[in-house]
């Protein structure tokens, strides 16, 4: 994809996945965070979560790491326009290279930065502080793909194995949750918008492909899972 093309579909976005504001309150809600401790968002994007996190729960810290200069971009943007510069960090670093230990973990659509869901979730065991939660967010196939809903997203796992893979990892799931229809609704039309309201044809011409890909292929067949996970 073009990074111009990218740049106009991300900025209709508030979160880069199918995730509405009801559920990010309380998969924020969730997360047993003490004042003091720290989260570490991996794949953060421009770290609309993760600044949310940092909002809800006071005296906490977070560094968000990401190799999208311009998404990390508005990730400080953000942050200074909710008070939250002086408790958060934004890296531009590989995701799946960088070391560093928090009491929370995010990773959320990041898991191909990783080459996959099981060594992502085998990385993210390995940067939580004892006692510590990772918040995974990630695609499945929710019935078996059409030959076109294969083309469009390629190879993705079934739930069960990703949660086989989160307890193979050293993972307890507490919570475990997957994004409605109307949540992919709302997601495809966000990110299809900045570019469908573009002067360039070429970017009307993209967002109605992509509409048509999702409307004939992969709308019902693809779900997207989010686990609240605990080390065991």
């Amino acid at each position: 994809m073009r990074d111009s093309f990218r740049r106009l579909a991300h900025a209709g976005l508030t979160f880069n996945a199918p995730l509405s504001e009801e559920r990010a309150d309380a998969l924020v809600a969730a997360l047993p965070i003490s004042p003091g401790h720290h989260v570490l968002d991996l794949g953060c994007g421009w770290g609309e979560l993760l600044l949310r996190i940092l909002a809800a729960h006071p005296a906490t810290t977070g560094t968000g790491v990401d190799t999208g200069k311009e998404a990390l971009d508005r990730g400080v943007l953000a942050a200074a326009g909710r008070g939250l510069s002086s408790r958060v960090e934004f890296v531009e670093a590989p995701a799946e290279t960088f070391v560093d230990l928090a009491d929370v973990v995010v990773c959320v659509a990041s898991s191909h930065a990783f080459g996959g869901h099981v060594p992502a979730l085998e990385a993210l065991r390995q940067s939580i502080t004892p006692g510590g939660r990772v918040l995974y967010g990630d695609g499945f196939w929710a019935t078996p793909p059409s030959p076109a809903a294969l083309a469009s997203i390629g190879e993705l796992r079934r739930l069960d194995e990703l949660h086989g893979a989160a307890r193979a990892a050293g993972f307890r799931i507490e919570r475990d949750e997957v994004s409605t229809l109307a949540e992919w609704d709302a997601f495809e039309a966000g990110w299809r918008a900045g570019l469908e309201a573009s002067s360039d044809p070429e970017a009307v011409a993209f967002a109605a492909e992509r509409r048509r890909e999702y409307e004939d292929g992969y709308r019902g067949a693809i779900g997207f899972g989010w686990l609240v996970l605990a080390p065991r």
